[in-house]
């Protein structure tokens, strides 16, 4: 990376631990103009982003495969859009996304789709991970391989295990394609608890040319199942700190909301088990006495939203919690405005489902709001504990309710920790130095299959001379 400051956010490889950072020079006759080319670029520490178009000879086509994108809510979107919008802000790059139909995105793409970006959807996401679901990848495989063999792609993203990183793995061995895969932690603990699934699993990242963690938590994990160190790039998320940034609330969102001199807490999440929605409400039950102009504000929708108002209803909390339902994500922003503090007490579940990173936690924190988060999955790298906010143990309704009282009753606390959270996002966390490692990484893959190619292809002796 660029910039000192990046290294708690950015993972770098130690020095000779990647296979791709030092190709050896091969024998014989001089390799083509594409192999020399320095697969690792030169730019400053105090020039982050400036890498110019002209450091590298040719713009690379790259496909990313998902099964979603934006508008489709979820952390792991907005990490695919942010990293890929900024790559192609930077570079020369061309990125196709290869997806599918999800409410909306006939005017998301219209907005977003473009030269440099472009987004391609047919058929709809898979529903689940269950067996019956095989046969539907025959067509986004046969998608793919269309697409591939008409444009001369150099290398596949996959954004997921399940079809993307399948059909990563035929284009590999069928095309020649290398392919990078994305794991974002949720991906191993989940298909643990699968009879088979988790030999899928193992067999897309052991095949992969690279594979980007997602945070410190899929490193873990990817190491257990035992992908080589040397192949694992971190990537954490990012945050834009232009959008996410301290402002005064929106008046007209603290009259709908009837916010005028109340502690507001909020989340932001799905309303799916792993995100602790429960744990909060039955925090805030309990100190509920002690704070009767407390407000909860839950933004997000999701299959748990009737089992939360039932028992937001049996609480007591039906004045105290306001289920405020989806919000678009430009109107976002104005929703971390109005908290006091953020809260989201996530978990694991039993069927491995798990908080990879946490991307709302810098998001609050860059809009200058102490956080609260779970002490499991990836949190532990989105939460500097009691300095940025604090961890507490998932299920511990006590705890909870205790660390919301300290920093309600000490405004003084809340302000420094949110200030403390504003400064670190905006030192360590730009999706700008991202996207330039993710473009770093790709030149890299290319380049060694590039190199593979061209050792192996047959030598036409020279004619000798008497």
């Amino acid at each position: 990376m660029s910039s000192g400051h990046e290294g708690a956010g950015v993972n770098r490889r130690p020095e000779g631990a990647s296979r791709w950072e030092s190709i050896p020079a091969p024998s014989g006759p001089s390799p083509p103009e594409f192999l020399s080319h320095s697969a690792t670029p030169n730019y400053s520490e105090e020039a982050e982003g400036s890498l110019s178009c002209s450091a590298h000879s040719k713009a690379l086509k790259l496909v990313l495969l998902t099964d979603r994108f934006l508008p489709h809510a979820g952390s792991s979107r907005v990490y695919y859009y942010n990293l890929y919008e900024n790559l192609v802000s930077q570079y020369p790059d061309q990125v196709t996304v290869l997806t599918k139909k999800v409410p909306g995105w006939q005017e998301f793409d219209r907005r977003e789709s473009g030269v440099l970006l472009k987004i391609v959807r047919r058929f709809h996401p898979l529903p689940h991970l269950k067996y019956r679901q095989l046969l539907k990848i025959v067509f986004p495989l046969a998608d793919s391989i269309r697409f591939v063999r008409k444009n001369q792609v150099d290398l596949i993203h996959a954004g997921d295990l399940y079809p993307q990183g399948v059909i990563g793995l035929v284009l590999k061995h069928g095309f020649g394609i290398p392919y990078i895969a994305y794991c974002h932690g949720g991906e191993v603990t989940q298909m643990d608890q699968r009879r088979y699934q988790h030999l899928v699993r193992d067999r897309i990242y052991h095949q992969a040319d690279a594979v980007v963690a997602a945070g410190g938590f899929a490193q873990k994990q990817l190491l257990r199942i035992g992908i080589p160190e040397s192949r694992i790039c971190k990537i954490t998320p990012g945050v834009d700190c232009e959008r996410f940034s301290p402002r005064s609330p929106r008046e007209d969102l603290v009259r709908r909301f009837s916010l005028q001199d109340k502690k507001v807490l909020l989340t932001v999440a799905r309303l799916y088990p792993r995100k602790g929605h429960d744990i909060a409400l039955q925090a805030i039950a309990r100190i509920r006495a002690e704070f009767a102009d407390l407000r909860y504000l839950i933004v997000g929708e999701g299959p748990e939203e009737a089992r939360l108002r039932r028992m937001a209803a049996e609480l007591g909390l039906a004045d105290t919690v306001t289920f405020v339902g989806h919000v678009p994500i430009e109107e976002l922003p104005d929703f971390y405005h109005l908290c006091d503090l953020f809260v989201m007490p996530n978990r694991q579940e039993p069927d491995g489902d798990v908080e990879g990173f946490g991307m709302v936690f810098l998001e609050a924190n860059a809009a200058g709001k102490a956080v609260v988060g779970g002490r499991s999955g990836g949190v532990l790298d989105a939460i500097l504990h009691t300095q940025t906010g604090f961890l507490v143990k998932p299920k511990d309704v006590e705890g909870w309710a205790a660390t919301i009282k300290l920093l309600l009753s000490n405004p003084n606390l809340c302000h420094q920790m949110g200030a403390r959270g504003l400064e670190r996002a905006r030192a360590q966390f730009s999706w700008k130095s991202r996207a330039m490692q993710l473009h770093q990484l790709s030149r890299e893959v290319v380049q060694a299959t590039r190199q593979k190619a061209w050792e192996k292809a047959p030598r036409v002796s020279s004619p000798q001379t008497s």
